[in-house]
């Protein structure tokens, strides 16, 4: 995944991690906030992925609706 996604999901894994008491956090291992920070970036990748797909249907659409409106406005010029 980017660079982008990664260091924003490690942000967001910090901010997190800020808000524990200081006890919790101390007890929390290194390799328990990577985990943390790839869960975040795996569900940043998935909700950006979702809004692409959303974005390519839109997209589908509209060349659809376009095309039909080509078709028929050439047919309807040809019978003037």
């Amino acid at each position: 995944m980017s660079e982008h996604y990664e260091n924003h999901a490690k942000e967001v894994a910090n901010a997190f991690l800020g808000m524990l008491d200081g006890q919790v956090r101390d007890g929390i291992s290194e390799a328990h906030r990577n985990e943390l920070a790839m869960l975040v970036e795996a569900a940043i990748s998935t909700a950006v992925l979702e809004q692409l797909e959303h974005a390519a249907d839109e997209i589908d659409g509209l060349s659809k609706r376009l095309r039909n409106y080509a078709e028929r406005y050439d047919k309807a010029s040809k019978n003037q």
